[in-house]
């Protein structure tokens, strides 16, 4: 921001320091206590909507009727793309159709990052989901037994070659967008879901082929997005610690199945568990991927059936929250339908800890400095989340005076808050007074902001500006 922007002057008197507690310095800054400044800015409760955080947004449109008090704020816009829609005619891919997924994205608010994922298989008898032209230049594959559908075989060279290519397409364009939060390792299986089991005529999928045939697929993502964060399905077999051991995060479908499809089996218990203990043993620091890659959860039908059809009791539904706290989860995709009233109050408390969670503790700086002096601050910050931020933000700071003039401070070198993980985070840094500011009092404020300087992440304190920045504190420039 320049110095003659303005925000609105509806600011405090700086004598008025909301949401802030001054704390008088101990021990041998008592002796210097004019020069120093400490603030514990008060916290807030209940949940905090951000990017690439907390309820999906399932498809673009699908959850624009519910109201607040029907589904919670959203903070990623989960979109899914068959691969003959994004690439009808050979090497023309259809960028028009993700780019409105980006655009559905910006217009939220606060504005949503984007999850992405391509498919090439759907149900037997929704035809079929790979390109006419592709299917026509004679790759190998089977027809349904009615003829509608045409499922590939992901060891055909031409059809390898293809998929490369789509990826890396797409890898071109939206690689390392600072609004995309993660692709979504497909094209494998039915809805890239890493299985065939809908399909009644074909041998199981992981017994089809061998890890080395499918981990080319989780390859081409790689190499087609190696900036990009990326989630693998949990029913990748042996391709899900190859796939973490690479940097992908994880994600599983049907999540708070207890009984959906048979009383005595269940993927909570009988699925999931068992998985992840697999993946372990094959690569010892799975258990830890959560920590650079994220953890993203879809739900087994709606909530709303889960309370008609399934009957699931506050304790069944506690324990699948519980369940996704515990494996550091960051998004959960509720599909954009209506969570019922009996369940809310359960989503809610879960929202407060998915992903992280941000909060200023306590900020010392000094109380006066001149132009072209450096001022401290240190600050205390927690993460009062289960997991970090996965794309980069920058801690960046500026002064304010009382007609709402900006003057930017600068960013923090060298502090990548996505190792912020769950606890507390001392950041030491100074930043130089500009040398034209006119002396007086000033506000300083605090933003987590995009390259663009925009204040992007909710933090869990008062002090809120109208810009997304949080007031913490003032100096006197002499």
């Amino acid at each position: 921001m320049l110095r003659n922007n303005r925000l609105a002057r509806n600011i405090l008197p700086l004598a008025l320091i909301a949401g802030l507690t001054a704390v008088p310095q101990t021990g041998a800054a008592q002796n210097d206590a004019a020069r120093w400044v400490t603030v514990k800015p008060h916290a807030i409760s209940g949940p905090l909507t951000n990017p690439g955080n907390g309820v999906a947004s399932f498809h673009d449109g699908y959850g624009e009727h519910l109201t607040p008090e029907q589904y919670p704020d959203t903070g990623i816009e989960y979109q899914r793309f068959y691969w003959s829609e994004l690439e009808p005619q050979e090497g023309k891919i259809n960028f028009a159709l993700v780019d409105a997924a980006f655009a559905a994205a910006a217009r939220h608010h606060p504005a949503m990052n984007v999850g992405l994922r391509v498919m090439a298989l759907d149900e037997p008898a929704s035809g079929s989901k790979i390109p006419d032209w592709l299917i026509k230049k004679g790759i190998k594959g089977n027809r349904t037994p009615d003829g509608k559908t045409f499922v590939p075989d992901l060891d055909d060279p031409v059809f390898i070659r293809y998929a490369r290519q789509l990826l890396n397409a797409l890898g071109q364009r939206y690689d390392g967008n600072p609004e995309l939060a993660y692709l979504d390792i497909g094209l494998v299986g039915s809805w890239g879901e890493w299985h065939n089991s809908n399909f009644p005529t074909l041998k199981p999928l992981l017994e089809r082929y061998t890890p080395a045939q499918l981990n080319r697929y989780v390859d081409m993502h790689f190499s087609a997005f190696p900036r990009t964060p990326k989630v693998m399905l949990i029913s990748g077999g042996a391709s899900l610690p190859y796939a973490a051991q690479k940097g992908a995060g994880w994600r599983a479908d049907c999540w708070g199945d207890w009984h959906n499809f048979s009383t005595t089996w269940s993927h909570m218990r009988d699925d999931y568990p068992q998985r992840l203990q697999a993946a372990q043993a094959a690569w010892p620091g799975f258990n830890q991927g959560w920590e650079k890659a994220p953890v993203s959860l879809e739900i087994c039908g709606y909530m709303a059936e889960w309370k008609s059809i399934q009957h699931y009791t506050r304790e069944e539904v506690q324990a699948s929250f519980d369940w996704a706290l515990a494996q550091h989860v960051s998004t959960i995709n509720l599909k954009s339908r209506e969570v019922p009233k009996e369940y809310r109050d359960i989503v809610d408390n879960a929202l407060v800890k998915m992903g992280y969670r941000f909060r200023v503790l306590t900020l010392t700086h000094e109380a006066a400095r001149y132009p072209g002096q450096n001022i401290t601050l240190n600050g205390d910050w927690s993460n009062d989340g289960v997991a970090p931020v996965y794309l980069r933000y920058n801690l960046a700071w500026r002064l304010r005076d009382e007609a709402g003039y900006i003057t930017p401070l600068g960013t923090v070198a060298g502090e990548d808050i996505r190792h912020w993980l769950p606890g507390k985070h001392r950041v030491e840094s100074a930043l130089m007074i500009p040398q034209h500011l006119t002396p007086g009092r000033y506000y300083l404020d605090v933003a987590l902001t995009d390259d663009q300087g925009r204040a992007r992440i909710n933090l869990a304190n008062e002090g809120k500006l109208a810009d997304g920045w949080y007031h913490l504190s003032s100096v006197t420039v002499n």
